[in-house]
This record gives C-alpha cells, structure tokens and sequence, in this order.
C-alpha cells in the first residue's frame, strides 16, 4: 500500500457495514499508516439491499480510514447493489463501471 499509486477497497456489506477481513486490514496498517501518502482510492460495495444509500455507513468506514492518509483522494465508488445469490452481480451496471474505472487507471 505504500509503493503504490492507486488503492482498490472492496468488500461484502453484511448487516450495513464492511466485512471484518477488511476491517482487519484497515487496522493492520495502523504501524505505518503515515507512510500511505498521495494515494487515489477507489471503493467497491457490494451488498444484497436494492438501495445504494444503504450502504452509506459502509463508505463511511473506508472515508475514516482515508481521512487519516496524507493527500488521499476518492476518485470511484461502485456500488453493486442486489447481489444476493452468487452471479447476481453478472452483466450489471456495477460490473460495466468497475470496467470502466479499471480502464481509466
């Protein structure tokens, strides 16, 4: 996270909130986070809630995380909304921008 130019979060939204994998990462760079400087981030949501707004708390967490890094910068959020069953996800919206903003990096 350090080397790079460009940060990717993505995680599952269980019960309105980042699953605890990533939780677990965010806190793990707390030792170095000074040193996660001028860094463009892009986060991915996915949760089985039709509403995106939902996952506000979510996109919350990741924005506390970021709020502490030294010239961070939100440049993406997609949102997959109405992933429940495995390849909900398939051949939506949330695929074709993630497809698009990969491209743009």
């Amino acid at each position: 996270m350090i080397a790079v130019d460009v940060i990717v979060m993505a995680t599952p939204v269980y019960f309105y909130t980042m699953n605890g994998q990533m939780k677990t990462l965010i806190d793990r760079t707390c030792s170095r986070y000074t040193e996660i400087n001028d860094k463009e981030f892009y986060f991915i949501v996915a949760a089985a809630d039709d509403n995106g707004q939902a996952m506000e708390r979510t996109l919350e967490g990741f924005r506390g995380f970021t709020s502490c890094l030294e010239g961070a910068k939100e440049i993406g959020i997609i949102y997959g909304t109405g992933a429940w069953n495995i390849g909900d996800i398939k051949g939506s919206k949330a695929m074709e921008q993630a497809y698009e903003m990969g491209k743009a990096v």
